[in-house]
């Protein structure tokens, strides 16, 4: 699975994407999502996990709030995930279709809350 920032070329960027990834990719990445959302971890950096592939150095550390923030940048490719509990569970049922079977060419944005959206589609497109 990529991980990449988007700056701009389109009118939905700034955007980070997600793709390029198969089932078992999709089942590990709700796993973490799951893992946030019950408070066994509260800290997770996607980036340095199984199967995550950094386009450019680009990393993305998931984390619990107080509240849903979305995406904060800290630095030019450094950002940060911040949700509540709850904003993981919705995150890990968006991201359960692909964990079920093959939608190469479906897509689904995990987060909209900040000025940076989440995007999950395994062929990088939307």
């Amino acid at each position: 699975m990529k991980l990449e920032f988007l700056a701009d070329g389109s009118p939905d960027c700034p955007l980070i994407r997600l793709y390029g990834f198969q089932t078992a990719d999709a089942q590990r990445l709700k796993e973490l999502f799951d893992c946030l959302a019950a408070g066994s971890r509260t800290n997770v950096s996607l980036h340095e996990q199984l199967g995550i592939e950094p386009v450019a150095g680009c990393r993305l550390n998931l984390q619990i709030g107080k509240q849903n923030i979305g995406i904060v940048r800290k630095g030019p490719l450094n950002f940060e995930l911040i949700l509540t509990a709850a904003g993981w569970s919705d995150m890990a049922s968006l991201a359960e279709p692909f964990c079920e079977a093959a939608q190469p060419n479906a897509y689904q944005w995990l987060n909209e809350d900040g000025e940076i959206s989440l995007l999950l589609s395994p062929n990088g497109e939307w």
